[in-house]
């Protein structure tokens, strides 16, 4: 029988803010299978694991900003917590990868289809936890709002690394090797269609300006070539990772 007093370790915080990141707000309840399977592995209830997700969601700028709000009982430790992954997303990152290592394969099975053929166990499962708190960190630095269109809306925004996963391990979980994009644009950035150039100006490849768009479609592509993103010095990527796309990916 789960203890409902049962304090919250330091791992404990780090495994909840991982599975935090990889489910969608409707998804922090007692009845989700994911939040059942971790509060079995912490010996605790799953209103106890839906509670302290619903604890971060109450600190999380992205929710903030799609209008939610999650519970407000977030305690000191849980604050500390948040802040150090506003301020080193990396580091903390890095921390609920390892801490979630330790729960077994078992709590990854979540019906996703992403597609991550020939990686074992632990690639896999550090594959995925990494991806989810990436979009998180990404989706902090950017306000929740696409970086080309200003479009905000959770299930058309996408974390785009600017630099493949595969291509530079090391830089897997900066957000300042994410751009916030819609479908649409995150599609076209992917396929080097799209890119950013080091001045930070949209640029548009010749195979979209010479397909003669019209109308919206026109002025969400061709249309925008040539203009400054507009983000905060803060905000803004790592240039050298937008050099390595414009160089490696764009088709000009």
């Amino acid at each position: 029988m789960p203890t409902e007093r049962k304090a919250w370790t330091d791992q404990d915080r780090l495994q909840a803010l991982s599975l935090y990141c990889r489910l969608t707000f409707g998804q922090l309840h007692r009845e989700r299978p994911e939040v059942i399977r971790l509060a079995e592995h912490m010996g605790r209830s799953a209103n106890s694991v839906a509670m302290k997700l619903s604890n971060y969601a109450s600190l999380d700028p992205e929710v903030l900003a799609l209008g939610k709000k999650g519970l407000s009982g977030a305690s000191h430790q849980d604050r500390l917590l948040w802040q150090r992954f506003i301020d080193e997303p990396e580091v903390v990152a890095r921390e609920c990868e390892a801490a979630w290592s330790t729960l077994g394969e078992d709590v990854e099975h979540d019906g996703k289809e992403t597609d991550y053929t020939g990686q074992d166990a632990v690639g896999l499962q550090k594959r995925r936890v990494g991806q989810s708190l990436f979009r998180k960190a990404v989706m902090i630095r950017y306000d929740t709002r696409c970086v080309i269109t200003g479009l905000r809306h959770e299930d058309l925004l996408i974390a785009s690394h600017i630099v493949p996963w595969q291509s530079r391990p090391e830089s897997r979980l900066d957000p300042a090797n994410g751009l916030c994009l819609n479908a649409l644009h995150d599609r076209a950035f992917d396929k080097g269609l799209l890119a950013i150039d080091r001045q930070g100006r949209i640029r548009i490849s010749p195979e979209l300006i010479e397909e003669g768009f019209s109308g919206h479609l026109k002025g969400q592509l061709s249309d925008i070539d040539g203009q400054p993103l507009n983000l905060t010095a803060s905000a803004f990527p790592n240039r050298d990772y937008l050099d390595w796309h414009y160089r490696e990916c764009f088709r000009r």
